[in-house]
């Protein structure tokens, strides 16, 4: 674990006594803090979600649960934010609601409680519309029949019961 080599100290992890991993958390080498956290206590992970490197936060939050999740909400790497928003509970997805990427946007609509979907349909884009269509009610759709969007307007077509918004779409 001390050897000079980060690839031997990677690997080394992998056999070495848990007692001394924790000192491995604060090596140079994001493979060797990543092997090392990987055998120690989740509480160790916890310290790892403000770790320097992308990929390290990727994989800690690929590995963490429910509320611990939440602070990995707001990093600065859109994919630490998308595996977070697949991974942590549904109705603490709200601070997503507003994320700079489209993708976690979508993730965020299709995990989102229905009843919290509405700011999202008015969403710029339009597969996160698309997306919020699906999962609203048949009623809750009428309103996004003149969406800028065909696809949206289309599976507001499939989702309605209203013969007026039918009709309407009917022109379109």
């Amino acid at each position: 674990v001390r050897h000079p080599h980060f690839e031997v100290r990677a690997i080394a992890t992998k056999q070495a006594d848990l007692f001394l991993l924790p000192a491995l958390l604060d090596d140079p080498e994001e493979a060797v803090r990543w092997n090392a956290v990987r055998r120690l206590p989740a509480r160790y992970k916890l310290k790892l979600r403000t770790e320097p490197h992308r990929e390290v936060r990727i994989r800690i939050a690929a590995s963490l649960d429910g509320a611990e999740l939440a602070p990995m909400l707001r990093d600065c790497d859109y994919y630490v934010r998308l595996v977070a928003a697949r991974r942590i509970d549904p109705p603490l997805l709200h601070a997503l609601i507003a994320d700079p990427e489209p993708e976690v946007r979508r993730v965020v609509a299709s995990r989102l409680p229905a009843a919290m979907l509405a700011p999202m349909a008015y969403d710029e884009d339009a597969g996160v519309r698309l997306c919020v269509v699906g999962r609203m009610s048949a009623d809750a759709v009428n309103h996004m029949r003149g969406d800028a969007d065909w696809r949206v307007r289309h599976a507001v077509a499939s989702a309605t019961r209203s013969r007026i918004v039918l009709r309407e779409l009917a022109q379109d």
